[in-house]
């Protein structure tokens, strides 16, 4: 046998693994059985044989016996052969016995040994066989002595009367039946555990596969939801990320119609803002958006921070009509599961529905909605995979508002700083004249150039050169390198300026202010402070009033 039993290739018939199991089993046992006899049969056929009573038909029955036995232990026949010849000598021994005492010795022990033995290394039908061979033994055996054409062959044998081999031939069929049939019991008790044992591995093997698939599944719903994620998070515009989003999420989880929904600024409402399929467009142009207060999908799962999956009954809740949703939780993931289904008009192949919030840490800042033509398409195992993909939409979506937020401001902040900029260059400019030149401009043939001055996108100035060859690329580069260090050496000097003549505003006003301060009378403060105002604008004239109601003094 090359099998180690059914459990390690199982077989479509639990009846033929029993068999095969048991034939295992019966030629792994056999080997110890005949070793046995062989060591028993010594014990035994020693004192017979050293025995001067014994008759020389009982010594032979014996050494024939023990000799075959020996034999088919020795030598490598089948199994069928060494089963055979052990029984035929078991036979053997209990005739000789049966000679020896009659029905009153020890062979009807060995004929039971026949029975049990066949019965249980052989098969049930063999067992019949050996009760009709031990009865027929028996019966005649019992004919004859009563008859007294045989008489036993040990001496001072009590004498047995019709009904020692009446009683004595029962109890050998009635031991021999209830060995039969308890094992025929015990067989279908097996082939019954073995069916059982079957259909437990297909079960497991069943929800094997299941796994395995359902963990394929979800290895690719994680692919397909990483893939998304790391697509719109290097999105930066918001409505080219919504657009792209919706688009993606469709073509990964083969929805038809797939829309994202944000909030408005009452917090009431839930407008469409982008949708895939013609069903988007239609509700794109009417606007479409959904009361937050309702109970639609959308809105309950705005309303209720949960998952919302519609599966495809067309009628409500078993247990409760009137309550369309059934709320759970899954891995920390609320969800609601409407069993109702509540079909739109514009989307007729609707088959499975999923709403998810679009959460930015306890805020809701909109909604996503799936819809797909397949019959369950999104199962409550995979919620949390779901609104993982939700969870990496807001957050992008936020992102990209504050990215968008941060360029306006840093155009703002550019656009006041280039105001300051024109303006500050515009007053030094008007206040005084920056001009300077170099070389002679009035040779003939002259090639001019301009490169403007330019600080943070605004022109300040302007260098302009003549030369009368033409100017090369290599030369308008380093033209244009040192400009921009002039500019940014002209805007450091002008700031150095603005800054010292600020201080120096200010050092002047705190030593005037001192002054005034250290005056007592009103007449000691007016006198200082023009006194004081006229010699640090060196001007030609300073009066100072005080007037109240229209009077001077």
């Amino acid at each position: 046998m090359t099998q180690s039993g059914p459990f390690s290739d199982p077989l479509s018939n639990p009846e033929e693994a029993t068999r095969l199991l048991y034939k295992n089993w019966r030629e792994k046992f056999v080997m110890p059985l005949l070793l046995v006899a062989l060591a028993v049969g010594v014990i035994v056929l020693i004192p017979a044989l050293s025995s001067a009573d014994e008759s020389n038909l009982i010594k032979a029955i014996f050494i024939t016996s023990y000799a075959i036995t020996g034999i088919v232990t020795v030598v490598k026949f089948s199994y069928t052969i060494r089963i055979g010849a052990f029984l035929l000598s078991l036979y053997a021994l209990g005739l000789g016995e049966l000679l020896r005492y009659g029905i009153l010795g020890d062979g009807v022990f060995f004929f039971l040994g026949v029975i049990v033995l066949a019965t249980l290394l052989l098969s049930p039908r063999i067992g019949v066989i050996s009760i009709v061979v031990s009865m027929l033994t028996i019966v005649l055996t019992g004919w004859l002595m009563l008859s007294d054409i045989l008489i036993p062959i040990a001496p001072f044998t009590s004498s047995a009367n019709v009904m020692d081999w009446i009683t004595g031939s029962l109890m050998t069929v009635m031991i021999g039946v209830i060995v039969i049939l308890g094992f025929r019991r015990l067989e279908e008790a097996f082939v019954e555990t073995q069916k059982q044992i079957d259909i437990n591995i297909n079960t497991i093997k069943e929800e094997r596969n299941n796994l395995e698939k359902k963990v394929v599944e979800r290895t690719q719903q994680l692919r397909r939801v990483n893939e998304i994620g790391r697509t719109i998070t290097t999105i930066l515009d918001p409505d080219e990320l919504l657009t792209r989003a919706v688009h993606l999420i469709g073509d990964e989880f083969e929805c038809y119609y797939t829309a994202i929904f944000l909030m408005d600024v009452s917090g009431q409402w839930a407008e469409l803002k982008v949708a895939s399929g013609e069903a988007g467009k239609v509700l794109l142009q009417n606007k479409h958006r959904v009361d937050v207060s309702g109970k639609g999908t959308v809105a309950t799962a705005i309303r209720t921070r949960q998952v919302c999956i519609v599966s495809d009954a067309e009628t409500s809740h078993p247990e409760n009509p009137a309550q369309p949703f059934t709320r759970f939780s899954w891995h920390g993931i609320s969800i609601s599961t409407q069993f109702a289904r509540t079909d739109n008009p514009i989307l007729p192949y609707t088959r499975s529905q999923l709403a998810l919030p679009l959460t930015i840490g306890e805020r809701v800042v909109g909604a996503l909605e799936m819809h797909s033509q397949k019959d369950n398409a999104f199962s409550q195992q995979d919620a949390d995979t779901y609104q993982n993909m939700a969870n990496q939409v807001a957050i992008a979506l936020e992102n990209s508002r504050l990215f968008t937020e941060a360029q306006q401001s840093i155009q703002e902040m550019s656009a006041t700083q280039q105001q300051y900029l024109q303006g500050a260059w515009v007053s030094l400019a008007a206040e005084q004249k920056f001009e300077y030149e170099f070389g002679n401009k009035d040779l003939p043939n002259m090639q001019d150039i301009e490169i403007p001055l330019t600080l943070r996108d605004q022109v300040i100035g302007q260098i302009n050169m003549s030369n009368q060859e033409e100017w090369t690329p290599e030369q308008k580069k380093l033209i244009e390198s040192v400009a921009s260090q002039a500019a940014l050496a002209l805007e450091n000097a002008r700031l150095v300026e603005e800054s010292q003549s600020v201080a120096m505003r200010e050092r002047l006003v705190n030593e005037i202010t001192s002054k005034i301060w250290a005056s007592a009378t009103i007449d000691s403060i007016l006198q200082t402070t023009v006194r004081e105002l006229g010699r640090a604008l060196e001007a030609g004239e300073v009066n100072i009033e005080v007037s109240v109601g229209g009077d001077h003094e």
